[in-house]
Protein backbone atom coordinates (compact mmCIF):
# COMPACT_ATOMS: atom_id res chain seq x y z
CA UNK A 1 0.00 0.00 0.00
CA UNK A 2 1.36 3.41 -0.87
CA UNK A 3 1.90 6.03 1.79
CA UNK A 4 -0.86 8.55 2.38
CA UNK A 5 0.00 12.25 2.13
CA UNK A 6 -2.74 13.29 4.55
CA UNK A 7 -4.69 11.49 7.23
CA UNK A 8 -7.34 10.44 4.72
CA UNK A 9 -7.83 9.57 1.07
CA UNK A 10 -10.62 8.26 -1.12
CA UNK A 11 -10.41 5.08 -3.16
CA UNK A 12 -13.66 5.19 -5.13
CA UNK A 13 -16.40 5.25 -2.50
CA UNK A 14 -14.10 3.89 0.21
CA UNK A 15 -12.52 6.25 2.74
CA UNK A 16 -9.08 5.31 4.05
CA UNK A 17 -7.94 6.91 7.30
CA UNK A 18 -4.56 7.03 9.04
CA UNK A 19 -5.17 7.13 12.78
CA UNK A 20 -3.31 7.38 16.03
CA UNK A 21 -5.41 5.80 18.77
CA UNK A 22 -5.27 7.14 22.31
CA UNK A 23 -6.62 4.32 24.48
CA UNK A 24 -7.95 4.80 28.01
CA UNK A 25 -9.77 8.07 27.36
CA UNK A 26 -12.93 8.98 29.25
CA UNK A 27 -15.04 9.20 26.08
CA UNK A 28 -14.67 8.32 22.41
CA UNK A 29 -13.80 11.47 20.47
CA UNK A 30 -11.84 12.93 17.58
CA UNK A 31 -8.59 14.66 18.37
CA UNK A 32 -6.07 16.78 16.48
CA UNK A 33 -4.08 15.88 13.40
CA UNK A 34 -0.54 14.98 14.43
CA UNK A 35 2.19 13.79 12.08
CA UNK A 36 -0.18 13.00 9.21
CA UNK A 37 -2.56 10.99 11.40
CA UNK A 38 -5.76 12.02 13.11
CA UNK A 39 -5.94 11.17 16.79
CA UNK A 40 -8.95 9.21 18.01
CA UNK A 41 -9.57 8.86 21.75
CA UNK A 42 -11.29 5.63 22.83
CA UNK A 43 -12.56 4.62 26.28
CA UNK A 44 -11.02 1.16 26.34
CA UNK A 45 -7.77 -0.36 27.53
CA UNK A 46 -5.02 -1.08 25.03
CA UNK A 47 -5.03 -4.78 25.81
CA UNK A 48 -6.44 -7.90 24.16
CA UNK A 49 -7.80 -5.85 21.25
CA UNK A 50 -10.27 -3.89 23.38
CA UNK A 51 -9.18 -0.45 22.15
CA UNK A 52 -9.20 -1.58 18.53
CA UNK A 53 -12.68 -3.08 18.87
CA UNK A 54 -13.97 0.12 20.48
CA UNK A 55 -12.32 2.19 17.75
CA UNK A 56 -14.04 0.23 14.98
CA UNK A 57 -17.42 0.62 16.71
CA UNK A 58 -16.83 4.37 17.15
CA UNK A 59 -15.96 4.74 13.45
CA UNK A 60 -19.04 2.76 12.36
CA UNK A 61 -21.25 5.03 14.47
CA UNK A 62 -19.54 8.25 13.34
CA UNK A 63 -19.71 7.42 9.63
CA UNK A 64 -23.19 5.83 9.88
CA UNK A 65 -22.19 2.46 8.45
CA UNK A 66 -22.60 -1.09 9.68
CA UNK A 67 -19.64 -2.48 11.64
CA UNK A 68 -18.93 -4.81 8.71
CA UNK A 69 -18.13 -1.74 6.54
CA UNK A 70 -15.18 -0.74 8.76
CA UNK A 71 -11.96 -2.70 8.21
CA UNK A 72 -8.63 -2.54 9.98
CA UNK A 73 -5.95 -2.63 7.28
CA UNK A 74 -2.87 -2.14 9.42
CA UNK A 75 -1.90 -1.72 13.08
CA UNK A 76 -3.74 -4.42 15.03
CA UNK A 77 -1.18 -4.24 17.86
CA UNK A 78 -0.10 -0.62 17.48
CA UNK A 79 -1.64 2.77 18.29
CA UNK A 80 -0.97 3.77 14.68
CA UNK A 81 -3.64 2.24 12.47
CA UNK A 82 -4.97 2.41 8.95
CA UNK A 83 -8.67 1.70 8.49
CA UNK A 84 -11.08 1.75 5.58
CA UNK A 85 -14.72 2.70 5.68
CA UNK A 86 -16.76 1.43 2.78
CA UNK A 87 -19.32 3.91 1.43
CA UNK A 88 -19.65 6.17 4.50
CA UNK A 89 -23.17 7.38 5.16
CA UNK A 90 -21.87 10.75 6.39
CA UNK A 91 -18.67 12.59 7.19
CA UNK A 92 -18.64 13.73 10.83
CA UNK A 93 -18.72 17.49 11.25
CA UNK A 94 -15.90 17.31 13.78
CA UNK A 95 -13.67 15.67 11.17
CA UNK A 96 -12.36 18.68 9.28
CA UNK A 97 -10.47 18.09 6.06
CA UNK A 98 -6.76 18.92 6.16
CA UNK A 99 -5.59 22.28 4.85
CA UNK A 100 -4.73 22.45 1.16
CA UNK A 101 -0.94 22.79 0.68
CA UNK A 102 0.13 26.00 -1.06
Amino acid sequence: MQALNTYYRWDGNTLILQLKVHAGAKVAAWGKVLGGRIVVHVPAAAEKGRATARLLKFLADEFEVSPSAVHLLCGAFSPQKIVQIIHPGRIPGSLAPPPVPQ
